[in-house]
Formats: structure tokens, C-alpha cells, sequence
């Protein structure tokens, strides 16, 4: 009896295993469904499981390693690979996915041998970046010409030279690339990410965030695109849209740096700074290649009473980049902070005498020369009140340049600082601020602003076309129709100011 029931058990046991065991046509459906999805992750695990039933399908075989790939993983894509029948490596499909994988771990003459003969655009692609990874900028362009010759055209390769491009400094012709790779095919996504780092360097911010947007449409999972609209909505200050965002990058990458770099941006605006410091301390060894993530800690170091370890950080990149702006400010201030004086002034005084200056530029500078005992103390602390034409009219570049790429808090705080120094009756200005208030909810004191404006240009179909659109939000619909039937008197071809108006007769 006892062995009859040994023996049931053990054939209940052996029939559930292999109904747990993956079946592995689904596995590798699985594993098409989330690559075409862009969820590498979840298509590598599939893909793993389908091969561990069925190691000689070579479709599934060249997915995994094209997965692999998509993750940066060549190690992993070229051991795929290598488990392939001698007689199917050399196969130009094969040959070109280790060619790729060869140059992820960073082998570039191997990469060059194995797509050898090869005349795909995929091939020169590979060749391109193994140039490339070595220095030969200009053999590496050939391969991309070669590449963009061929036909018919290739959506990768194109995207790849137009980032190569871009790196060059060439940022026209990086556009005429990734246009061109987006014609080819409207749903390459690497076509949208070319294009939206195109936008990006153009300073075209809102298309760029269209770019990612239409390229996460098509492949939600895709890491590189939510990645870069992460780190761009953080540069248009939409911060409460990039935190879920940043969110769910940490719990999918937590030890990706750009994640950190983006969680160390969102808890700096918080301020705190305890939480930068903890977030970015695990990747002090990388800070060297990654600028902004030591600007960052440094600052971090700086607010919590640590400023001779970020002067130890920050003072080498300095003498590297003698020009950055706010790294020279954010040194001056950290050598106050330990008590060297002298040594701000000297580092913050090449912003001081600009004509431009920043007033906490001239702050700093005003705090440093007294505190060191210079006599330039008085003479900082007078301009730092004072608006040149210089200044001016750099803080009305960058505030229309804000305004323009919808980084309202930007934009406010320029128009401000334009007005606390005496250039408040400029009917522009007030309209613009105005204009940027109403979109940070600052309804009331966005609609007192257009008004002003009103009474400085009473004719101008902009400042009543905002003043107008303000009243019927804040529910002087009446009013606010009138101003802006006015408005499309004034300019009755544009059609913004027609589409508000309508929408106000029915609101």
C-alpha cells in the first residue's frame, strides 16, 4: 500500500512539473509580444524559457540576442550567439547582431571582422560605431554615408548617423536625418528618439516632448523614451508629471545613474538635500563622467554644511570649464560658506564685472569683497540694484525663450526680476508674466497683470486677446468677450485669438 502510494505521488508529482514546465511556442510568443512591446525584460525572460525547451530555433535565438542587445547586454547576446551551428554564424543576419554585440563589450576589431563582406545598412552601422568607439570620426562618417546610400533606406541607420551628427555639432543636418528616418517609417522609434533629441539641442522643447510622446504611443515600455521624457519634463519644470515617471524608471533600474540623477534633481527642488546626498553618494566613483551629477552633489554638500568636500568636487571642473556660469557662482558661495573670502571674490569677480551681471552674481560678490575687506563691496551692492541694457536684455531672451519652451516658473521669475528693477511699465512684459501666471494657477494675480497691460497698449490684439481669455476663467465672461471681439477685430487673420473667442461666446 505504501508503495502504491509512493508511486502515485511521484507520477502526480512528475505530471505537474511538466505542466509547469513553459510550453515553448508561448514562450517565444510572449517574447515577440514584449519585444514588440519594447519590455526587453520581460521578452528576455520568455525568450530564455523558450530556448531552455527548444535551443535549436533560430528565430527565437536571434530575438534573445537582439533583446540583449536592446539592453546593452553584449556579453550576454554574444554567448547567445555563439551557441548557434558553426554553419549559421556566418549567416549576415547573425554576423551583424555579433558585430553589434562585439561592440557593446567594447571588442572593435572583432565587431569590424564579423560583418567583413557584409553590405547591409546594418553592417555599416556596426562598422560606423566601432569607428567611431575608436576615435575615427571621419572614417566613421563614411560608413554612415555608405549606410545612408543604401536601398532601400534603413529608419536605424539613419536615426544612428543622425545622433552621430548631432554629437558633431551639425544639428541641421542631424534634423534632414531623423526627418528623413521618420518618412521612411512613421513607426520607428528610433526615428522619434532621434527626433526628439534633434528638438531637444534646437531648444525646441515642446516638440521634442511630442516626440517622445508619439514614440511612447507605439511602445509604451520603451526605456530610452521614457527615460528622455523623464529628464525633459524636469527641464520644462513640469515636476509633478515627471515624478510618477522617475518613479517607475527607480523601480525598474534602481542602480541606473541617469534615474539617480533625475531623483537627486526632484528632491534638490524639494530641498532636501539630505536625500540628494544619499541618492547620489552610491555613484561618487561615476561622477566624473557625468558633470551635472557633481554639480549637483556639491551643492548638496554645500547646504548641508559640508563645503570643503564640495570645493574638493567642484574647484576641478572649474579649472576644466573656466566658462560655466553657475558653477563658478555656486564655488564663490561655497568659499564663503568655509570662510574664504578672498577666494570667492576672485573666483566670483569675473561675473561681477560683466555687464550682464546677475544680481546674485553681484550679491555674492558684494558679500565676498566685504567680508575680505575690498572696497568693491559698495560698488557691487549699487549695480546689483540697478537694470543695464545688457542685463535687460538678456533676461528678456531668457524669459521669452522660457516662455516659448512653457517653462512658466522661468519665465515668471525673469519678467519679475525685470520689473523689481524698474522695467514694470512695459505693457510686453506684464502681458508675458501674465501669461505665464494663468498657467501656474496664479489666476488672480496673472489677470491684475493684463489688465495693466490694457492700459499701457489698449490696442494691441495679444495683450487683449490674454486679458480677455483671463476674464472668462475668472468669471467676468461678459467682459472678457468684449475684449477679446476686440481683439479679433484688431487681427482678424489670426486664428488663436478666433478659436478663444469662439469658445468663450459658449462658455
Amino acid at each position: 500500500m505504501i508503495r502504491k502510494t509512493s508511486l502515485l505521488a511521484g507520477v502526480a508529482l512528475a505530471l505537474s512539473l511538466a505542466a509547469c514546465s513553459p510550453d515553448p511556442e508561448s514562450s517565444f510568443a510572449r517574447g515577440q509580444e514584449a519585444f514588440a512591446e519594447h519590455d526587453f525584460r520581460a521578452a528576455r525572460v520568455a525568450l530564455i524559457a523558450g530556448l531552455r525547451e527548444k535551443p535549436g530555433n533560430l528565430e527565437m535565438r536571434a530575438l534573445l540576442a537582439r533583446t540583449q542587445i536592446a539592453l546593452g547586454d553584449g556579453e550576454g547576446a554574444a554567448a547567445t550567439l555563439e551557441r548557434l551551428p558553426a554553419g549559421e554564424k556566418g549567416a549576415p543576419e547573425f554576423a551583424t547582431l555579433m558585430g553589434e554585440a562585439e561592440v557593446l563589450r567594447g571588442r572593435y576589431a572583432e565587431a569590424t571582422a564579423a560583418v567583413e563582406g557584409i553590405e547591409t545598412a546594418g553592417a555599416d552601422c556596426v562598422r560606423a560605431l566601432a569607428l567611431l568607439a575608436q576615435g575615427k570620426v571621419e572614417d566613421a562618417a563614411k560608413a554612415f554615408a555608405v549606410g545612408e546610400g543604401r536601398d532601400p533606406a534603413d529608419p536605424r541607420l539613419l536615426a544612428s548617423s543622425a545622433r552621430f551628427e548631432l554629437a558633431r555639432g551639425d544639428i541641421e543636418r542631424a534634423r534632414m536625418l531623423a526627418d528623413r528616418a521618420a518618412q521612411v517609417d512613421a513607426a520607428s522609434i528610433e526615428a522619434r528618439l532621434a527626433q526628439a533629441l534633434v528638438a531637444r539641442v534646437r531648444d525646441r522643447l515642446p516638440a521634442s516632448l511630442a516626440y517622445y510622446d508619439a514614440a511612447l504611443k507605439e511602445h509604451p515600455a520603451n526605456f530610452e523614451a521614457r527615460l528622455g521624457k523623464a529628464d525633459l519634463l524636469l527641464v520644462m519644470e513640469k515636476y509633478d508629471d515627471a515624478r510618477p515617471l522617475v518613479s517607475g524608471l527607480f523601480e525598474e533600474a534602481p542602480e541606473n545613474r541617469d534615474i539617480a540623477l533625475l531623483r537627486a534633481k526632484l528632491a534638490a527642488r524639494d530641498g532636501e538635500w539630505k536625500q540628494v546626498r544619499d541618492i547620489l553618494q552610491a555613484f561618487e566613483a561615476d561622477m566624473r563622467d557625468i558633470p551635472q551629477m557633481r554639480l549637483v552633489y556639491g551643492e548638496a554638500l554645500l547646504e548641508l554644511g559640508n563645503g570643503a568636500q564640495a570645493l574638493t568636487l567642484l574647484q576641478p571642473m572649474l579649472r576644466a570649464n573656466p566658462g560655466a556660469r553657475d558653477l563658478r557662482a555656486l564655488i564663490a558661495r561655497t568659499q564663503l560658506a568655509v570662510g574664504d573670502a578672498q577666494g570667492a571674490l576672485d573666483t566670483i569677480e569675473l561675473l561681477a564685472m560683466r555687464p550682464d551681471a546677475q544680481p546674485e552674481e553681484l550679491a555674492v560678490a558684494a558679500k565676498a569683497a566685504k567680508a575680505a575687506g575690498s572696497n568693491k563691496a559698495t560698488e557691487f551692492e549699487k549695480r546689483s540694484r540697478q537694470a543695464t541694457p545688457e542685463w535687460v536684455g538678456g533676461e528678456l531672451a531668457k524669459a521669452d525663450r522660457a516662455l516659448r519652451n512653457r517653462q512658466w516658473e522661468s519665465a515668471e521669475r525673469s519678467y519679475e526680476a525685470i520689473m523689481a528693477k524698474g522695467a514694470s511699465k512695459n505693457a510686453l512684459v506684464l502681458n508675458n508674466l501674465a501669461y505665464a501666471k494663468s498657467h501656474l494657477g496664479k489666476k488672480d494675480e496673472a489677470l491684475k497683470m493684463a489688465l495693466q497691460a490694457v492700459e499701457l497698449d489698449p490696442q494691441n490684439a495679444s495683450i487683449l486677446d490674454t486679458a480677455g481669455w483671463l476674464l472668462v476663467q475668472n468669471g467676468s465672461r461678459d467682459r472678457g468677450v468684449a475684449m477679446l471681439e476686440k481683439a479679433a477685430k484688431l487681427d482678424p487673420d489670426n486664428a488663436a485669438i478666433a478659436n478663444r473667442l469662439a469658445r468663450a461666446k459658449k462658455s
